[in-house]
């Protein structure tokens, strides 16, 4: 046994650590373990703004050997810890800086300020409660990051964001569109609006977004103009599909469904995705209408979206398109420009091609009519011929013609085409372009020195559909009678 006073002495002559010390060697286990826990635990993407220990397992094997050391009295594992301390304290706390973590530099630089307290000279009672309540303090925000991350969570996520100011200052409620007045209703008053610069800045697509910060949950609303015409949804949603598969480690689409108030003109897509480590799960509404295109993306992580799934489905079903979003009114029974034919569009879904969308996508079309939401269309060309023929003869040359457009056409047989008001002739082709597969139902028509075109074609997958349209829209033809 040593006499009274001489672990003092060794103490003051640096030969053993002090209790200050020894509590040090304590911390920087509990710190180490962290560390530890974080780097095995945490998503492999990273950790949320308030989980902020490095996670540098090596690091962390170090604490643990320093601290141990501390702890058995090392007078040497001291100097060691202060050196440790110090770098720790100047590298970690300016990568923080750098990356604009502040509350991450701050943390870094009170733990870092707790240890130094314990570790030079000797510390009395005050100084190690000092750094015991540093300690405690960063201790208690690490464990909160920790629960944020694990349990998909957070509490302070509103206030965070509010003081970065990112959010609108009350619930989002009866939400506007901006590019286009469209309307939705967030769900609850628990979601707010991103402002636009920081929607923007995360998606510069971004028309609004609306956020729940305690969940992490998410309503991205992009919205499109397509002037004068109407993106077909088939094509639409196997782009943004595409998109999102392109965007992700891993993705599955889980279900796609009619999207309950547009189910003609929308789709509820119902996905899951691994982006950047990762695992979110979205539910998406698709919606096109005459003159733009718009998607509801809601998304959060998979731990949350059980409990969220409801809210993202009201706010997307209570999605309302603008005013300006309808169909001008129905083509009905549409006179020929070049000359006084007439065709009649089979319903009021078919209007009438306006002369900026002839002169820029057909400018050989004398007439022609569209119906939007299926990319059907139907186009009336005029050819004058050098003598007299009839239709069935003519359209012995189509074929040839046609394939030096679409040189992998297919054709049916041509076959008579008796209506009210002209007899003519008609061919089925199937074509394949760089815009995809189309069914195209050639008719033509023979009146004196003119041959009339009448041209119906819709996508292979939307043509059993609209077929008979087609086809009612073709016989429809009524010759000139100049």
């Amino acid at each position: 046994m040593n006499p009274p006073g001489t672990e003092f002495d060794e103490v003051a002559l640096g030969l053993k650590a002090s209790t200050g010390h020894r509590v040090a060697g304590a911390l920087m286990i509990v710190n180490a373990a962290l560390v530890l826990l974080e780097t095995f635990m945490m998503p492999a993407s990273g950790k949320p703004d308030l989980l902020l220990t490095p996670s540098f397992p090596v690091t962390a094997l170090i604490d643990i050997a320093l601290g141990v050391s501390l702890l058995s009295g090392s007078a040497g594992a001291v100097r060691l810890s202060v050196i440790r301390v110090a770098l720790g304290l100047v590298l970690f706390t300016l990568i923080r800086v750098l990356a604009g973590e502040w509350l991450a530099a701050g943390m870094q630089l009170g733990v870092s300020v707790a240890f130094l307290l314990l570790l030079l000279g000797h510390p009395r009672k005050l100084r190690i409660g000092v750094a015991a309540v540093l300690f405690g303090l960063y201790l208690a925000l690490e464990g909160l990051g920790l629960y944020i991350v694990l349990s998909g969570q957070n509490p302070l996520a509103r206030a965070v964001l509010s003081a970065r100011g990112e959010l609108a200052g009350e619930p989002a409620g009866d939400v506007v569109g901006e590019l286009v007045d469209y309307r939705l209703r967030a769900p609850s008053d628990r979601w707010y609006l991103r402002t636009g610069e920081a929607a923007r800045r995360d998606n510069p697509l971004a028309d609004r977004w609306l956020i729940r910060p305690d969940l992490d949950a998410h309503i991205l609303v992009i919205a499109e103009r397509v002037p004068d015409t109407m993106v077909p949804l088939a094509p639409f949603v196997d782009t943004v599909v595409g998109n999102m598969r392109g965007a992700a480690t891993s993705f599955e689409l889980l279900d796609a469904a009619p999207l309950p108030g547009y189910p003609d003109t929308g789709k509820l897509l119902r996905m899951r995705a691994t982006v950047d480590g990762q695992n979110i799960d979205y539910l998406a509404g698709l919606v096109t209408a005459y003159g733009s295109a718009y998607q509801l993306i809601g998304f959060t992580g998979a731990l949350n979206f059980a409990a969220v799934e409801p809210e993202l489905r009201a706010a997307i079903e209570s999605f309302v398109l603008p005013a300006s979003a309808a169909l001008p009114q129905g083509a009905g029974r549409v006179v020929g420009n070049a000359a006084p034919y007439a065709i009649t569009a089979p319903n009021e879904r078919w209007i009438t091609a306006s002369p900026e969308m002839l002169a820029q996508q057909n400018p050989d079309s004398d007439r022609w009519i569209l119906r939007p939401d299926v990319d059907a269309h139907l186009t009336v060309v005029l050819e004058p011929l050098g003598e007299e023929t009839t239709p069935a003869a003519l359209m012995q040359q189509m074929p040839e013609r046609m394939r030096s457009s679409w040189p992998t056409a297919n054709f049916q047989p041509d076959e008579p085409l008796a209506g009210a008001h002209a007899s003519g002739q008609l061919l089925h082709a199937s074509v394949a372009g760089a815009q995809g597969a189309f069914e195209i139902d050639y008719a033509l028509y023979v009146v004196g020195l003119r041959a009339f075109h009448v041209i119906a074609m819709a996508p292979a997958p939307a043509y059993p559909g609209v077929r008979d349209e087609l086809r009612r829209a073709q016989l429809s033809f009524e010759p000139p009678n100049d």
